[in-house]
């Protein structure tokens, strides 16, 4: 009979893989420089947008004066009437207008550049990278961004002039109207998982599923609202406003910044690991912990990945005792993983037993050629037999567990030689 595993048992196993990947690429480092980015390029930013809104839509200069004025961090970055008066001032576009907008718009390119090295550091043992469409979706996303605040700021604005005329209490109820002006306050939410979604999608080297990309940013968006939410509970600003004044504002933005791309860059870390899952699941059973280890952590890590149920219905076999799984000078290159049961290899000059939780078989998937031992079943056994490419696929995304697998080779070839073996330090 087929088993399934349960879908918390599978999310808390690729939760952890995440979290145990994300601080092994050391991507808090990238989440704070992509923060001090988009301080950066948030004014330019924001210029570019109030150009296309007043040059081009023709929005009134009392509504995006209105609008700046909610953001007090903005609003007190730039004299916003005496820029409106010169966007509408300017007649037509020269080439000191030209020049300008272009180097605008190259000083907002640090936060997509920020998030690029932050998909490049995750997908870099995977795809192929190529400068040229890099700096594509770099310009790309600048421009995506753009065009969805824009849209942000029309909704925002027909909304609320919709809600201060008398047309919407002739035909709806005062909770419906109610209603609908507190989910205005929502808009930038429907908006971040759209852009999230186009940079999941189309950032990394190595394509991902839409499903993944779709899932990806609705979670990222759902945890980044339920943070700002406690976090605006939590802190006081305008305690700290009396202190540091207009400082205030700017610690608190960028503590928000720096825990959404955090929060960006850990569901950019899921999607990835969810994307390869079969191969992390891999490495995981390959450096199961052993069961005598006493530490806390590492009985948790053997108790959740002991037992692959991912891959029960694909590589699962039983064996009854006395059986062979494969003799010496056979001609295979499958990687086995006991599930149940003991096998017994026997090696030129060694015998062993491989218990529960151990995986053998790796010497002929990795050099290649007939098998150096013999493996027959001590009891009936369940085992996984797994293809040698899937396992070659995982060496060249995995560290440490190349480096097991190298010091397996160099054990092996030593003991053939009856020299001394290696310690884990001296590898």
């Amino acid at each position: 009979m087929r088993r399934r595993q349960p879908l918390i048992h599978s999310l808390v196993q690729r939760l952890y893989i995440t979290w145990e990947t994300f601080n092994g690429n050391d991507l808090f480092t990238y989440a704070s420089a992509g923060a001090y980015s988009f301080l950066l390029s948030a004014l330019p930013m924001v210029l570019m947008v109030l150009v296309i809104l007043i040059r081009f839509l023709h929005t009134s200069p009392q509504v995006i004066q209105e609008l700046l004025a909610e953001n007090t961090l903005i609003a007190n970055s730039f004299d916003a009437s005496s820029f409106i008066h010169s966007v509408i001032s300017i007649k037509q576009i020269g080439l000191f207008e030209i020049v300008l907008a272009l180097s605008v718009f190259w000083m907002a390119r640090r936060f997509f550049m920020s998030i690029q090295q932050g998909m490049k550091i995750i997908y870099r043992k995977r795809g192929t990278k190529k400068a040229i469409k890099e700096n594509l979706i770099i310009i790309a996303g600048e421009a995506i961004l753009v065009i969805l605040v824009v849209v942000m700021v029309i909704i925002i604005t027909a909304g609320n002039a919709l809600f201060h005329t008398m047309l919407p209490q002739s035909f709806l109820t005062p909770f419906v109207v109610t209603l609908f002006k507190n989910l205005f306050r929502f808009v930038p939410f429907g908006i971040i998982p759209i852009f999230l979604f186009l940079v999941y999608y189309f950032a990394p080297s190595a394509r991902p599923p839409a499903r993944n990309s779709w899932w990806a940013s609705l979670a990222c968006t759902a945890s980044f609202a339920i943070v700002q939410t406690a976090f605006s509970a939590a802190i006081n600003v305008s305690r700290y406003n009396l202190v540091y004044g207009i400082l205030s504002n700017v610690i608190v933005i960028l503590l928000e910044v720096y825990l959404f791309f955090f929060l960006f860059l850990f569901f950019a870390q899921y999607q990835y690991v969810t994307q390869f899952y079969d191969s992390f699941l891999i490495a995981q059973l390959y450096l199961l912990p052993p069961y005598d280890d006493v530490r806390i952590s590492r009985q948790i890590e053997r108790t959740m990945f002991i037992e692959p149920l991912h891959f029960y219905g694909t590589y699962a076999i039983a064996k009854h005792t006395g059986e062979f799984i494969f003799c010496q000078g056979e001609d295979s290159d499958e990687i086995y993983y006991v599930w149940q049961g003991t096998i017994r290899l026997t090696l030129p000059n060694q015998i062993m037993d491989v218990g529960r939780g151990k995986m053998f078989g790796e010497f002929s998937s990795i050099v290649g050629g007939t098998r150096t031992a013999t493996a027959v079943a001590l009891s009936d056994v369940l085992l996984l037999k797994i293809p040698g490419r899937v396992f070659q696929e995982t060496l060249e995304v995995d560290g440490a567990l190349s480096r097991k697998t190298l010091q397996m080779i160099t054990d092996y070839v030593r003991k053939s030689n009856n020299l001394p073996l290696f310690s884990d330090d001296e590898l």
